[in-house]
């Protein structure tokens, strides 16, 4: 008997991953024999349809390019970056100091936008997990293809519980489709991140050994068994975080009494993350150049693993954190808009040796001090003054009435502005990075340090791509500067800082020094109209009724 579903029409064919650009609004009703009349469209429609929402164009959606998202979340809380107030600009009700000073609320719409986000991925890859089940009844010849199109999907769906639990901590776990807000249970951390891992582990073999950045694949874009094994290695790295039952009490777990899955064996935490990483080691490399990573056409990268395609040609997904930042005159001179906002705090400045010994990446990744390009000075509105940014007076989260309240700060650069790009310059042809194989080898001379074992070369292997100075030795702490100097502007500094133990005690421009705790803020809050549609749910641990 056909039965007639409220689901989506494939509009617009992609040929990035072969599939149909799908609405998330529906637009009709169509029989299931209509959506799932074919093998074909079992792919297109429960597994490839999907992608849509790895990228975004609105506030909130995708993993990263849009604003006030999981990119913000993981990045204006920590001292890498902060947006001050420039006068009339940039208080817009107090948001980004919200996220500066560690005072967000379990009410504030952002969160529960970004909740909104990350948990509508995990409900449609649960109910397309489903969908794949009932077809594969239909067509037995292709049960083969079909258990793999589930394995991706689960794979995806982990990919999105790891972001689940790095900011939100105790949370549902959704795993049967069609359960109903009363009847979904959370679960503490924990539970969900041995959940997690897994599921990771338990489909590896069912992914592909395929290259998920390179343009033209029928895999582009998409979790292979490449983008698995890097999810496994981060969330071992951060195993005394995530198998923390209470991260307010400022103690934690040993990370290696989690014992994780590697091929036949199970290893401790930092053992595991040395395996994976070697078998990422197999099949990437660093680039010779560290900006071809983030080229106009970066999709042949062999150091990106994984990234949110983009092309101005074929969908909508903007990278808008270099308009957010870059100035108004700077964004003209390049025919373009500019918000001047984002800028790298005093912080970061002092761990890239700005200004008297700057690491080599300084270059690569801001804009600071006189401003040059096509060749020509870019001057402020009176077309005398040239534009300086000054990194070193971005000293406070308000600079209304400075001298520099329009200038401090160096800005984003890292990625190449595309000349040919639309919409303000936020929709061009660079693909927005998510994971490179970089941070595999930091990763990876972490788990050695923390064991005891000399990682030395493993760094230097990086800094020696930058043509920066060779380190005789390296600590954990030289390891978390190195971090921040090669991933920044990526959106890992928050889940470092959080591993370092340096996030709660923040006395810089970011966050106020009371002297009050704010331990409880390495996880944000369930948002309130999440816990008001589910009673037996409760508040995560230090936001107390008068959080909100």
């Amino acid at each position: 008997m056909k039965t007639t579903r409220n689901i989506f029409i494939s509009l617009v064919a992609l040929a990035v991953v072969g599939c149909s650009l799908l609405d998330e609004e529906p637009k009709s009703y169509l029989t299931e024999d209509e959506v799932y009349g074919s093998p074909e469209m079992v792919k297109n429609n429960a597994l490839l349809s999907i992608y849509q929402y790895i990228g975004g164009n609105r506030q909130s959606e995708g993993l990263q390019g849009t604003t006030r998202g999981i990119y913000d979340l993981n990045s204006i809380t920590t001292d890498e970056q902060y947006i001050p107030v420039r006068g009339g600009d940039w208080y817009d009700g107090g948001y980004w100091l919200m996220l500066a000073t560690h005072s967000w609320t379990a009410t504030d719409e952002s969160l529960l936008d970004t909740w909104n986000y990350i948990f509508r991925v995990i409900t449609l890859c649960t109910r397309n997990i489903h969908n794949i089940e009932i077809a594969a009844l239909k067509f037995p010849d292709n049960k083969t293809a079909f258990d793999s199109y589930i394995a991706e999907l689960r794979a995806l769906r982990a990919l999105y519980y790891f972001y689940a639990i790095d900011l939100y901590g105790n949370i549902p776990l959704v795993t049967y489709n069609g359960l109903s807000h009363d009847t979904i249970s959370q679960l503490p951390r924990p539970t969900i991140y041995n959940y997690t891992l897994k599921e990771l582990t338990s489909v590896l073999d069912q992914l592909p050994e395929e290259y998920s950045q390179k343009e033209g694949s029928e895999y582009y874009g998409r979790v292979t068994r490449y983008v698995a094994e890097f999810v496994i290695t981060k969330l071992a790295l951060n195993a005394s975080v995530y198998a923390d039952n209470d991260w307010t009490d400022n103690i934690y777990p040993d990370a290696d009494a989690v014992l994780i899955k590697c091929g036949a064996d199970t290893m401790p935490a930092m053992q595991a993350v040395v395996y994976y990483a070697d078998l990422l080691s197999a099949a990437f490399r660093l680039e010779d150049d560290y900006n071809n990573n983030f080229k106009v056409k970066n999709e042949n990268s062999a150091e990106n693993i994984f990234t949110i395609p983009v092309n101005y040609q074929l969908y909508n997904r903007q990278w808008f954190y270099f308009h957010r930042s870059r100035h108004y005159r700077h964004g003209a001179a390049l025919g373009v808009g500019g918000e001047n906002g984002t800028c790298a705090t005093i912080e970061t400045l002092r761990a890239f040796g700005y200004p008297d010994n700057p690491d080599p990446r300084f270059d690569s990744n801001f804009y600071y001090e006189y401003v040059i390009e096509n060749n020509d000075s870019v001057y402020l509105d009176d077309g005398v003054t040239p534009l300086f940014y000054a990194p070193l007076e971005a000293d406070r989260l308000d600079l209304s009435g400075s001298e520099y309240e329009k200038t401090a700060g160096a800005r984003i650069k890292k990625y190449e502005f595309d000349k040919n790009a639309i919409t303000d310059g936020t929709i061009g042809n660079n693909d927005i990075v998510l994971f490179r194989y970089a941070d595999v080898l930091l990763m990876k001379a972490e788990a050695l340090t923390r064991q005891g074992i000399d990682a030395t070369e493993i760094v230097n292997q990086i800094r020696k791509r930058v043509n920066a100075t060779e380190l005789t030795g390296v600590t954990l702490e030289d390891i978390y500067k190195e971090r921040r100097c090669e991933l920044m502007w990526e959106g890992w500094h928050r889940n470092d800082m959080i591993r370092f133990r340096h996030f709660t005690d923040q006395t810089t421009t970011n966050i106020t020094n009371t002297g009050e705790s704010f331990n409880y803020t390495t996880v944000f809050p369930i948002p309130q109209d999440i816990l008001d549609m589910n009673q037996s749910w409760k508040q995560n641990n230090g936001y107390s009724a008068t959080n909100y």
